[in-house]
C-alpha cells in the first residue's frame, strides 16, 4: 500500500497515526525520507511530496507567440529545484503498487498534486482519496479508514484547466509585452496574469477616483464640556457648516454651559462574530497586526501541518455538529489565558456556534485542541485569532446600550454603554475604550471648557490596503482562496503598485494604458469573473468536453489578443521604452 502525502512533515504524521508510532524512517537520498510500516499484515509506505513535482513548460523554447504548444514536465526543469528530481525517482521506486491512496490537501491544488504523480511517475488513471480537514489522530484514522474509492475529477480537471488557462496568458502576455520591446532594448522583462490585470486594474480605478475627488470645505463646531471630572466633546448637530460666518454665530450664541433636553438610550444586541473562514481571518490579521494576507496563510498553513488548526484554504463561515466542540474546548481549557472564558461554556447543555452563510468542502478555520508546544511569535498572535474566535462563536450575544444625547443648543454626543458583554468579554481589551459609562439627566447643566471651531474638508475612498484589496477580489470573485494573496503580492514584486495604502505606479499605470488602448479585455473584471465561473461549473460537474471548450475558447481570445499586439508592437515598443527609460532617469534623480 502506497500512500502519498503532499509534504514531508504530513507524511511523518500519517505514519505515526497510523502506526500507533511504530514506523521506520527511511533514508532515499541526502535529506529526502519516506516512511514504512505493517498495518493488519500489509505492507505500507507513506510517500511525500514537496508540492507540485509537474509544471506546464512549452515544447518550444523560441519566445514566440502566441504559443500553445504546452506539456506537463517535472517541475525542475523549470524552477531548477533538483530535489524535485530526487522526490520524483522515490516515488519511481513504488511503480509497482496498485493500492494506491492520496493523502494530500483536499483542494484544487492538492488533488492535481497527488493526481500528476498518480500518471506521470505511477502509470496510474485514478486511486483511492483520504479526506480530511486536520491533521489530527482522529481525523487522520477516519479519512483512513473511510477513504473514498476515487479521486475528485471535478478538482482534477478544474484545477489542471485553471493551470492551463494561466500559463497561456502568463507566457502569451509576458512575451507579447517583452518582445515589443526587443525593438529597442533587451534589459526589460514585462508580463500580466489573467486575474493580475483586473486586480491592477482595480487600484487604478481606486487612484483615479481619488485623483478626480473634489474636497468640498466646511466647519465643525465642538463643544469641551466638563462631566464627572471627564472632558467630553460635544458636536453641533449639523454637521458640515458651509459657512464660516454661520459656524462663527454658533459658537457666538453659547453661554457657559450647554443644557441637556433630551436623552435617547436604545438597547441594542450584538451577536456573536462568524467562525472564520480564510478572508475574514487574514482582514483581521492585517488589521489588528499588520500582518499581510500572504503571511497570514503562510502561518495558518504552518499551524495546520502541525497539528494544530483544520485546513486553512476554506470561504466557509461554518462550523459542523460531527465536529466535537465539548472536546476540543476541554483541551483548550488547559491554557491559562483561555480557561476563564471557556469554564462558562463546559457548562451549557448544547454548544451551537453562530454559523453565517458561507458554506464550502472544508469547515470553517478552527483550533484542533492539539496544545502547540512552541510558536514563534507571529504564529502566536495568528494561532490566538483562531483560538478567540471559535470560543466567541458560542458565546452568548453582547447587549449594549447606544445613548444619544441632545442639547437645547442642538449640540448632540453619542456614546455606548455595556449591559452585558457576553462574547465581548473575550475580546474586551480591545473593545474597552468604545464603551462609556456616564448617565445625563434632563435639565442638567454641561459646563462648557472650550468651543473649537475646524476648518475641514471632505475625504476622498481610502485607498486599498493588502488585506481590503484581497477582500474585493473574493466580492468580485477573482482569483481563488488560495491565490488572492499571492497575485496582490506579484503585483508588488513587478513594481506595478506600492505602499501600504497601495497606490498603483507610474509603471502599473503605463501597463493599464497599453492594454486599455489595445485590448481592453485583459483588464475586464467582468470577462475574468465569467471564466472563474466556469471553472466551477467544471469543479463542480466534471466533464472532458467542457474543459477542452474552456481551453479551446481562451486560446481563441489568446490568439486575437496577439494578433493585435503584432500588429501593434513596434509602437507599443517604443511607448514602453521611452516610458521605461524617463521613468528610470526619474528614479535615479530622486534618489541622487
Amino acid at each position: 500500500m502506497l500512500i502519498i502525502a503532499e509534504k514531508p512533515s504530513v507524511a511523518r504524521k500519517i505514519s505515526s497515526f497510523l502506526s500507533n508510532n511504530k514506523y521506520k524512517k527511511i533514508k532515499f537520498s541526502k535529506n529526502i525520507y519516506y516512511y514504512y510500516f505493517n498495518l493488519e499484515g500489509k505492507n505500507v509506505y507513506v510517500v511525500p511530496s514537496i508540492g507540485h513535482l509537474f509544471t506546464l513548460s512549452d515544447l518550444d523554447k523560441k519566445y514566440e507567440y502566441p504559443t500553445f504548444n504546452y506539456r506537463w514536465v517535472p517541475s525542475y526543469f523549470e524552477d531548477r529545484i533538483i530535489a524535485k528530481k530526487y522526490y520524483i525517482e522515490m516515488f519511481s521506486k513504488f511503480k509497482n503498487e496498485n493500492n494506491i491512496i492520496i493523502a494530500t490537501d483536499y483542494d484544487i491544488e492538492g488533488e492535481l498534486i497527488g493526481y500528476n504523480i498518480l500518471r506521470y511517475v505511477l502509470n496510474k488513471e485514478n486511486a483511492d482519496r483520504m479526506i480530511f480537514s486536520a491533521i489530527t489522530y482522529k481525523d487522520i484514522v477516519r479519512a483512513f479508514n473511510n477513504r473514498k474509492e476515487s479521486l475528485n475529477f471535478g478538482y482534477i480537471y478544474a484545477g489542471e484547466t485553471r493551470h492551463i488557462i494561466d500559463w497561456l496568458y502568463g507566457i502569451n502576455l509576458s512575451r507579447a509585452l517583452t518582445k515589443s520591446l526587443f525593438y529597442y532594448t533587451r534589459k526589460f522583462v514585462l508580463s500580466i496574469g489573467r486575474v493580475q490585470g483586473p486586480t491592477l486594474m482595480l487600484v487604478f480605478n481606486r487612484e483615479k477616483e481619488i485623483e478626480n475627488f473634489k474636497p468640498e470645505e466646511y466647519y465643525k463646531v465642538e463643544a469641551l464640556v466638563i462631566k464627572d471630572d471627564k472632558k467630553l466633546k460635544f458636536s453641533y448637530i449639523k454637521d458640515k457648516i458651509k459657512d464660516k460666518d454661520e459656524a462663527n454665530k454658533i459658537k457666538n450664541n453659547l453661554g457657559k454651559y450647554l443644557i441637556i433636553s433630551n436623552v435617547d438610550k436604545k438597547e441594542e444586541k450584538i451577536n456573536p462574530p462568524h467562525p472564520y473562514n480564510l478572508t475574514d481571518i487574514q482582514m483581521d490579521a492585517y488589521k489588528y497586526y499588520k500582518i499581510s494576507p500572504k503571511r497570514t496563510l503562510d502561518i495558518l498553513q504552518s499551524l495546520y501541518e502541525k497539528g494544530y488548526v483544520s485546513y486553512p484554504r476554506t470561504s466557509s463561515q461554518r462550523l459542523p455538529e460531527t465536529i466535537n466542540f465539548k472536546e476540543i474546548l476541554s483541551n483548550l481549557s488547559l491554557i491559562n489565558s483561555y480557561k476563564k472564558y471557556i469554564v462558562l461554556l463546559l457548562e451549557k447543555q448544547i454548544l451551537k456556534p453562530n454559523n453565517g452563510s458561507k458554506d464550502d468542502v472544508h469547515p470553517a478555520i478552527h483550533p484542533t485542541g492539539n496544545i502547540p508546544e512552541y510558536l514563534e511569535y507571529k504564529e502566536k498572535l495568528i494561532y490566538d485569532l483562531v483560538v478567540r474566535r471559535f470560543i466567541a462563536t458560542f458565546y452568548d450575544p453582547a447587549i449594549i446600550y447606544k445613548i444619544n444625547v441632545i442639547t437645547k443648543e442642538n449640540f448632540v454626543y453619542d456614546y455606548y454603554d455595556i449591559k452585558y458583554k457576553g462574547w465581548l468579554d473575550i475580546y474586551w481589551e480591545k473593545y474597552k475604550d468604545n464603551f462609556v459609562s456616564l448617565k445625563f439627566n434632563v435639565g442638567e447643566k454641561l459646563f462648557i471648557d472650550k468651543v473649537y471651531i475646524s476648518k475641514k474638508k471632505t475625504k476622498p475612498p481610502a485607498r486599498y490596503n493588502k488585506a481590503s484589496l484581497v477582500k474585493k477580489m473574493e466580492e468580485l470573485n477573482l482569483g481563488t482562496k488560495s491565490t488572492r494573496a499571492d497575485i496582490v503580492e506579484i503585483l508588488f514584486k513587478r513594481k506595478y503598485v506600492e505602499g501600504k495604502s497601495i497606490k498603483i505606479t507610474e509603471l502599473g499605470k503605463k501597463i493599464v494604458e497599453i492594454f486599455e488602448r489595445y485590448y481592453p479585455d485583459i483588464l475586464d473584471i467582468n470577462f475574468t469573473r465569467k471564466m472563474e465561473e466556469n471553472l466551477e461549473k467544471l469543479e463542480s460537474k466534471p466533464d472532458i468536453s467542457l474543459k477542452e471548450k474552456i481551453i479551446e475558447e481562451n486560446i481563441e481570445i489568446i490568439k486575437d489578443l496577439s494578433k493585435v499586439m503584432k500588429e501593434n508592437e513596434k509602437k507599443i515598443g517604443e511607448e514602453l521604452y521611452n516610458f521605461i527609460k524617463d521613468y528610470l532617469n526619474i528614479k535615479k534623480y530622486k534618489n541622487n
